[in-house]
């Protein structure tokens, strides 16, 4: 009898499986019939193509890239090889060889995902620039471009990165720029936190790292975390340890900045003050939080569109959330 039980679970397990990659498989194929009007331009390499007298056209071209504080002579010291990081960067990213034909499809598709789940959205042009390496312009989701700071993805161990921390370099390979893209757009429609509490927080960044598997399905788990792998590995073998941690600590509905600093802020480890601290990721209690949002979505019935309004506290009595063991 029991023999007889156990065939019938696992019969009925299969069939939910295989009816679930059926249904998956046809939500794809009809992502990608999705039509977007899309022009990729390699800003950064038409720029640096240019002639001199060419300079006034080009700006007229794209104005918001010249800002009227920013002289002329700036930009000609550029074009006359006359700016030595300039140069340096350049040189980086062509010796980098990215894939840009690749790199269009990839970040079409996840426009094609954000448009089926947001159909709102308005697709724009894909503009690739060069930041001088500056973090905080990895990707710009704008009304009329999204914007890649290519030479902040010429790889993790790059010399140009060399007095950066370990923690930030990890998010800065080429296979970082979907998933940063992907992030982008979710923050365009995840509002801010509500309320004040760790739990709130969490929640917030859970919403935001659900949307961003959502609009890039296809990206490793590491790559969407910023994670190194090793780093990746622990906080998937250690979220039970963590989840306790976080219960028997009474940290969920505190307020305390203190704890969002130890266990929200980006970081190169979290902090437990404890042993293994460095081998912990920073910020391992989003990984927590985007662990409950998926368990709130695989236990209930609601459109993605819907989730991002449903308050932290309703969402996580309902996740019936249990960590992996």
């Amino acid at each position: 009898m029991i023999n007889k039980m156990l065939r019938v679970f696992v019969v009925l397990a299969f069939a939910k499986a295989l009816s679930s990659c059926t249904s998956s498989s046809k939500q794809e194929a009809e992502i990608s019939n999705i039509p977007l009007q899309v022009e990729f331009i390699k800003f950064h390499q038409e720029f640096d193509n240019l002639k001199p007298a060419e300079l006034p056209t080009f700006q007229s071209e794209y104005p918001v890239f010249f800002p009227a504080s920013v002289p002329d002579s700036i930009w000609l010291a550029k074009l006359q090889g006359r700016d030595t990081i300039h140069n340096l960067l350049m040189n980086a990213v062509n010796e980098a060889d990215f894939k840009y034909d690749q790199l269009q499809d990839e970040v079409e598709d996840v426009m094609r995902h954000v448009k089926y789940y947001f159909p709102e959205f308005k697709e724009t042009n894909v503009v690739t620039v060069l930041t001088e390496v500056d973090d905080d312009l990895n990707v710009v989701a704008t009304p009329q471009y999204l914007i890649i700071g290519i030479d902040n993805y010429l790889g993790s161990d790059h010399e140009l990165y060399a007095g950066i921390s370990r923690y930030k370099t990890a998010r800065m390979n080429p296979e970082n720029i979907v998933p940063d893209v992907a992030m982008e757009y979710a923050q365009l429609f995840v509002p801010p936190a509500q309320g004040r509490t760790f739990l709130d927080q969490m929640i917030y960044h859970g919403k935001l790292l659900y949307l961003q598997e959502q609009f890039a399905p296809t990206t490793a788990a590491s790559y969407r975390l910023g994670y190194s792998q090793e780093k990746y590995d622990f906080a998937v073998n250690s979220e039970e340890q963590v989840w306790r941690y976080f219960i028997d600590n009474d940290v969920l509905y505190s307020t305390d900045q203190q704890l969002q600093a130890r266990f929200m802020a980006p970081g190169p480890f979290s902090k437990f003050y404890l042993e293994i601290d460095n081998q912990t990721p920073g910020a391992i209690a989003r990984f927590i939080g985007y662990k409950i949002v998926s368990a709130y979505m695989d236990n209930n019935v609601i459109q993605l569109e819907d989730l991002i309004s449903v308050p932290a506290t309703t969402l996580f009595n309902d996740s019936k959330y249990k960590p992996a063991r």
